[in-house]
């Protein structure tokens, strides 16, 4: 019987992706769902999968609590050293309660993003250093014996 269960539920844990938890893990001794990530599938070449959380939105209610009426014994004193049990009513009014409840808008799910390739690094560029000429009657003289043609 406790295999068949764990069985069950270790299924549709795999389905749907949700785990319900037990009554005594709840605060208030209130059972709940909550969804847990389904494994990763194994993505293509330069893709990752990421898990995209479930959203939820809250919702406040307002409800109507009727008014309650209980009796309860109480003791009296009539004379000294003499009690008398008596019931006493105690009317609660009618009221307005705030609830919130969360309502599921998407569920989790897994993305498939792509894995962006580091920048790449380029060498330092040094920009060439200006030249400097010094004596340009040289230069000029040398521009003349390496280009007879021109004269």
């Amino acid at each position: 019987m406790k295999l068949t269960r764990l069985v069950t539920c270790a299924l549709f844990v795999f389905v749907t992706g949700v785990l319900a938890l037990p009554a005594q893990a709840q605060e208030g001794g209130r059972g709940a769902i909550r969804p847990i990530p389904r494994p990763s599938p194994v993505p293509p070449l330069g893709w990752t999968y990421l898990w995209v959380a479930p959203v939820y939105r809250t919702v406040t209610d307002r409800n109507w609590i009727p008014e309650t009426v209980q009796m309860v014994p109480d003791w009296i004193e009539i004379s000294p050293g003499c009690f008398e049990q008596v019931w006493r009513q105690i009317v609660t009014p009618g009221r307005w309660e705030l609830t919130t409840r969360q309502i599921l808008i998407a569920d989790g799910h897994w993305e498939l993003v792509a894995i962006n390739p580091p920048p790449p690094i380029y060498p330092p560029v040094y920009p060439t250093p200006p030249i400097i000429v010094r004596n340009p009657a040289r230069l000029a003289s040398m521009a003349m014996a390496a280009a007879p043609w021109r004269t």
